[in-house]
């Protein structure tokens, strides 16, 4: 049987419009493998950069409550610290108060606008001898006995600080006048039994007088002189383990009174001591 050319130009263009009526009611639009992975790692980085931006929101807040919670230890630890430098501050100053009231009701002309006497001289510890006036009070013949001693054991401790022409002149234990009961008379200071022991036992002893405090300062023993360990070096002394706040002439023995000179190699906080002036 034959077939018309018509009926089969017929048969094409059904087939071609059957053909064209899948493809476009979707029968090729199943996603390829590899639109497929492209679509999960789009929404794999979404899925990221929320997390990450979920994370950072979280951090910051982290910071932020750790930075609140530091500002207000921080400020809780000031106030302390107020309070504290506050009481401290009060009971310096009562200290200080009871001090003048001391000092004066034992003598010391204290100016109130300088809080010291004319001779710089600070009020001192309650209990403590007041300063006297060089010359004030008569000496007598009544000898009485006190105990002596000088010693640089700092240096010892410093010998790299030291000048190196004084090396020879530091004993070993820094010891250049052993505790020594001495005779003193009434009436003597610190001063003039410094100067007769050093000069009785051939000990180097040199001093300059300071007529802004009205005393002698020492300025070298067994030739060590201030400045000699490094610039916060100098001679100090002691009595009844105190640091006097005013120079040797002016600080009156008393029987029994255990006098110390010692060098001290930083402003006398290395022996104990402060800023007092000798």
């Amino acid at each position: 049987m034959k077939i018309s050319k018509n009926k089969i130009y017929t048969a094409v263009v059904i087939i071609a419009v059957l053909i064209a009526a899948y493809i476009l009611g979707g029968g090729f639009a199943k996603s390829s493998p590899s639109s497929d992975f492209q679509k999960n790692t789009n929404i794999k980085a979404e899925q990221n950069v929320e997390e990450r931006t979920e994370n950072k929101d979280k951090e910051e807040q982290k910071s932020t409550e750790e930075a609140i919670a530091v500002a207000q230890q921080q400020e809780q630890t000031t106030e302390s610290g107020s309070e504290n430098s506050s009481q401290e501050k009060n009971e310096t100053k009562a200290v200080n108060q009871k001090s003048v009231a001391y000092s004066e009701s034992k003598g010391m002309q204290i100016d109130p606008k300088t809080g010291k006497d004319k001779y710089r001289t600070e009020p001192v510890p309650e209990g403590k001898p007041i300063p006297v006036e060089p010359g004030a009070v008569k000496v007598t013949k009544n000898a009485k006995t006190c105990t002596m001693s000088i010693e640089c054991k700092t240096i010892v401790d410093n010998l790299a600080s030291l000048n190196k022409e004084k090396v020879e002149l530091v004993p070993e234990d820094g010891i250049i006048m052993p505790t020594t009961e001495v005779t003193f008379y009434e009436g003597e200071s610190v001063f003039n039994l410094l100067q007769r022991e050093t000069k009785r036992n051939k000990i180097h002893m040199e001093f300059s007088n300071t007529p802004i405090y009205n005393s002698a300062y020492i300025e070298g023993i067994n030739n060590l002189y201030e400045f000699d360990c490094g610039e916060l070096s100098g001679w100090m002394y002691k009595v009844n383990g105190w640091f006097p706040n005013y120079g040797c002439s002016r600080y009156v023995i008393k029987e029994g009174d255990i006098i110390e000179w010692i060098y001290t190699c930083d402003l006398g906080r290395d022996i104990g001591g402060g800023l007092n002036e000798q």
